[in-house]
């Protein structure tokens, strides 16, 4: 008789997809991942010894969940006190307040505040949940067996199992293999440990013990993480040489020249800028200057009359004429209307009082000198 694994498919009949069996590997790949039970969902009544009921959620600072992350999960440790009581609110409905007082006994609430304030935000939260984890029944660890309490070198030796004879003889003079020991974890159920009814707010009360607390932790956390320490040898190092932590303000006050004082400087360009004459008083100064010489220039002006140039510009305009050539070139002549007679036949310049020439009148009237071109000879 021909087994079934034999028979050859003919190619014209399409196979039955519900004829397929499982393979044997994959029942055991389910036999590994299988449920370990169901998910145990409490009520109020009755209520079972792991169900804590009403949780309250509290949203604790950053120092005490801190304070707290160090201590251990399965040890059952007090860490305080909570009192609850009802308080007539400004519009006459009682509110509920609570209140939390830490064990001062605990070391990790030494430099934390003890009193806290938990101020109700939600007294009806839905749709939250707690859950833990316990052991399967059957299942018991290790160190919760007979011989927890008993040093190990005291316990009795577990017995080896009886090895083939064959097999020894064929390993003989073979170096065994390190084989580790994996411990075997126990399953797990996921149980609902309880609801969360209300929601707080964990706000420390502002006492003295509290502010010298806080203060402290602010300071220290003000307190630079690096530091800068000198060794004996940087001790002896040059004085030229800017150290770390230190500044020479003696090696920069002459790198950039100080600003001078800025009412100082006004009042001295104040007390340098010459007072304008009214138009009469300067011509009648003009002429006096023509009394004395024919031909002025602009800067002769400026020494003897101290007066700004624009202005005196304005008045020899109408009162004089400037040469722009000759021998009295850029000098400013009394025109004809305005000489005296005694002065018809003077020819002579006002000479510069000045150690500096000045060039304003040629620059000025640069572009109206006449010039002659001198061919080489």
């Amino acid at each position: 008789m021909a087994s079934t694994s034999q028979v050859k498919p003919e190619p014209g009949i399409k196979n039955d997809p519900d004829d397929v069996k499982p393979s044997p590997a994959a029942l055991s790949d389910d036999d590994i991942y299988e449920d370990a039970g169901d998910l145990e969902f409490y009520t109020d009544n009755p209520a079972p010894d792991n169900y804590a009921g009403n949780v309250y959620l509290t949203h604790v600072p950053k120092y005490l969940y801190d304070a707290w992350a160090h201590l251990d999960d399965d040890a059952e440790i007090r860490i305080g006190t909570i009192r609850q009581w009802n308080e007539v609110g400004p519009d006459g409905q009682p509110r509920q307040r609570i209140a939390m007082l830490l064990d001062h006994r605990q070391p990790e609430h030494q430099n934390v505040p003890k009193e806290y304030n938990l101020d109700v935000k939600d007294m009806q939260l839905i749709n939250t949940f707690m859950f833990t984890e316990q052991d399967l029944p059957g299942y018991k660890n290790k160190s919760q067996g007979a011989n927890r309490n008993i040093p190990p070198h005291l316990r009795r030796r577990q017995e080896q199992p009886p090895r083939d004879k064959n097999q020894q003889d064929a390993n003989a003079g073979v170096k065994k293999r390190y084989q580790p020991y994996y411990r075997k974890a126990i399953p797990k159920k996921t149980v609902l440990a309880g609801k969360f009814a209300h929601e707080l707010n964990c706000q420390p009360v502002m006492n003295a013990e509290t502010r010298h607390i806080l203060t402290t932790r602010a300071s220290d956390a003000m307190k630079p993480k690096a530091t800068t320490k000198m060794m004996a040898a940087a001790r002896g190092m040059p004085s030229g040489i800017i150290q770390a932590g230190s500044f020479a303000p003696d090696k920069f006050s002459t790198l950039v020249r100080p600003l001078a004082d800025a009412k100082k400087a006004a009042k001295k360009k104040q007390e340098e800028r010459a007072a304008r004459l009214s138009q009469s008083e300067l011509r009648d100064r003009i002429f006096q200057c023509y009394d004395r010489f024919n031909y002025w220039s602009m800067k002769a002006f400026k020494q003897t009359l101290n007066q700004p140039e624009a202005w005196l510009r304005e008045n020899l305009e109408e009162l004089a004429v400037l040469h722009k050539t000759g021998r009295f070139a850029n000098h400013w002549e009394l025109k004809p209307e305005y000489k005296r007679g005694n002065l018809q036949g003077v020819e002579s310049a006002a000479p510069d009082l000045g150690p500096e020439g000045d060039e304003s009148d040629f620059d000025a009237d640069d572009d109206n000198v006449e010039m002659e071109d001198v061919m080489p000879s």
